[in-house]
């Protein structure tokens, strides 16, 4: 892991589950899971990352010159797409690193990226932990993520099991889920709460 991607311990709010816990079927599943290799060009980001907040363009340059320099040190979390691509669910500011260097011809198109490819009723999962590791979810990204996953037919206490979560956290953000675009726009952009939308 680069320095630009090294996990920063973050304090977590009462409503996640103590570290221990958190070994879920997705952690176990890509412990088993072998790395593939994936043409840069067959990778796409996933419709299903539920990450909304874009990169900032420092952070994709800085982690573009980090692969330069030493490669890339992280496999991505896929899932497979029609037509021989491939969803990118965890490690999107990996692939946007990558396709900038692709852009700028320091690599090539077809350039093999290692992946770990997860069902797809997987993904929204990965992706919500792997960006909830990375830095505390945006409120507005958790409430899309938890409402993703329960239209796959997820209970908040199976929600809560994948992603460290308490199942009280996981309903009180599904409430919200069902506010008007204009409210949920307004969270995503730091104008309200998730209090003044209770």
């Amino acid at each position: 892991m680069s320095v630009t991607e090294s996990k920063v311990k973050t304090e977590r709010k009462s409503s996640r589950k103590p570290a221990k816990t958190q070994e879920t079927v997705l952690s176990a599943l890509l412990a088993e899971t072998a790395e593939v290799s994936v043409p840069l060009a067959s990778l796409i980001k996933s419709p299903l990352n539920v990450r909304t907040v874009p990169y900032s363009a420092e952070s994709v340059s800085e982690l573009a010159e980090s692969i330069k320099g030493v490669g890339l040190l992280q496999n991505l979390v896929v899932h497979a797409l029609p037509g021989d691509r491939y969803g990118v669910a965890a490690g999107g500011r990996r692939l946007a690193a990558l396709n900038m260097l692709a852009e700028r011809n320091i690599l090539p198109a077809d350039w093999p990226v290692r992946v770990k490819v997860i069902p797809q009723e997987l993904a929204t999962a990965a992706s919500m932990t792997e960006n909830g590791h990375r830095r505390d979810m945006h409120p507005a990204e958790q409430i899309a993520g938890f409402r993703a996953m329960a239209q796959e037919g997820k209970t908040p206490a199976q929600i809560g099991d994948l992603l460290g979560y308490s199942p009280r956290h996981v309903q009180r953000m599904l409430k919200l889920a069902d506010l008007a675009p204009v409210i949920l726009d307004a969270l995503a952009e730091d104008r309200i709460t998730t209090e003044h939308c209770q």
